[in-house]
């Protein structure tokens, strides 16, 4: 729509994960790097896990690349399926034809794992949206955890999804799977342990140059209100960028700026809304956590008063009793 406007030769912020726009960030590359060497090591399972938005997907995207001549990957993106169905859909996925019999199924995908370590590769079943599973459904790829031979695992799995997985994991019926995960991974807004502003600055500037455009078409206003709207989340940057470019096309206008940008916030009702008062030019200051329990002074002085009230009525009724002796002394002089 707006692309010719911009002189840019495709979309920057579309919402499919292509890996052309996947920006390498320290933290992507880690968990790309451990979950694949959890897989290298045969542990059995893996873990990714991140609030919805944050690129976990794109990240599977490059483990499964990163895979690819060395496992046998079956790529499950919308877990609808249960614990009856569940080897049906590994088997289609693998490019196996499964047959009404749970039991001949099994005995497929046995078959199949041998052949696949036969050939000196692993399978690699990874599942998105995972958090979606029930218990029995985790029971039962469990179960197919077990086919292994006596000194290694013949399938691994990668359970990637938001923190409610963590949660299923945690209840006492999940104990046995959550025994056997090995390797976890863990995704964070941009710029979490840094400036999210700069963070944000290149996970834009990255996608915008390969679409064959510059960070030019933001204003410097317009950048940060996007980095604050957006709370580093690159869903929520893509979001705001597709409507602020195309609010400023429909604007007739060459530069994305501040106004644009605030009005597609306060139509997604995005928060916090920034405004131009509140956006700094210099770089933002790392919070440092405070302790779990630190009262400042105003509390500490008033946890302290009952001592200090009692501690003058002892020293009042002392004081008299100390001064009632005295007098007593003097009159018998």
């Amino acid at each position: 729509m707006y692309h010719r406007h911009f002189s840019l030769r495709e979309e920057p912020f579309g919402v499919s994960p292509d890996g052309r726009f996947f920006l390498d960030t320290e933290q992507h590359r880690e968990a790309v790097a451990t979950l694949y060497y959890g897989l290298h090591q045969r542990r059995g399972f893996a873990l990714l896990v991140g609030e919805p938005g944050l690129g976990k997907t794109s990240v599977l995207v490059q483990l499964l690349k990163r895979l690819a001549g060395h496992a046998e990957t079956a790529y499950l993106p919308h877990p609808c399926f249960d614990k009856n169905t569940v080897l049906e859909s590994i088997l289609a996925s693998l490019g196996l034809e499964a047959t009404p019999s749970l039991a001949q199924n099994h005995r497929i995908f046995y078959e199949y794992l041998v052949r696949t370590q036969l050939s000196g590769k692993t399978c690699v079943v990874v599942v998105d949206e995972a958090q979606n599973l029930n218990h029995e459904t985790f029971e039962a790829i469990r179960m197919l955890s077990n086919f292994e031979t006596p000194s290694e695992k013949l399938v691994q799995f990668v359970l990637s999804g938001q923190p409610a997985l963590l949660d299923t994991l945690r209840r006492p019926d999940c104990k046995q799977i959550r025994q056997r995960i090995n390797v976890i991974a863990r995704l964070q807004p941009l710029g979490h342990l840094g400036d999210a502003r700069l963070s944000v600055r290149e996970y834009m500037k990255h996608r915008l140059v390969v679409a064959g455009g510059s960070l030019a078409l933001f204003s410097e206003n317009a950048l940060q209100s996007i980095a604050a709207g957006s709370g580093g989340v690159p869903r929520n940057v893509n979001t705001i960028c597709f409507n602020a470019l195309s609010l400023a096309f429909a604007l007739n206008s060459s530069q994305v700026g501040f106004a644009e940008v605030a009005e597609v916030l306060r139509d997604l009702d995005l928060t916090p809304l920034p405004t131009k008062e509140t956006l700094l030019p210099q770089a933002s200051v790392v919070a440092t956590p405070a302790p779990f329990f630190e009262p400042g002074p105003v509390a500490g002085a008033r946890s302290l008063r009952p001592l200090l009230i009692a501690a003058a009525v002892l020293l009042l009724a002392a004081g008299s009793f100390w001064l009632r002796g005295l007098l007593g002394i003097v009159q018998l002089l």
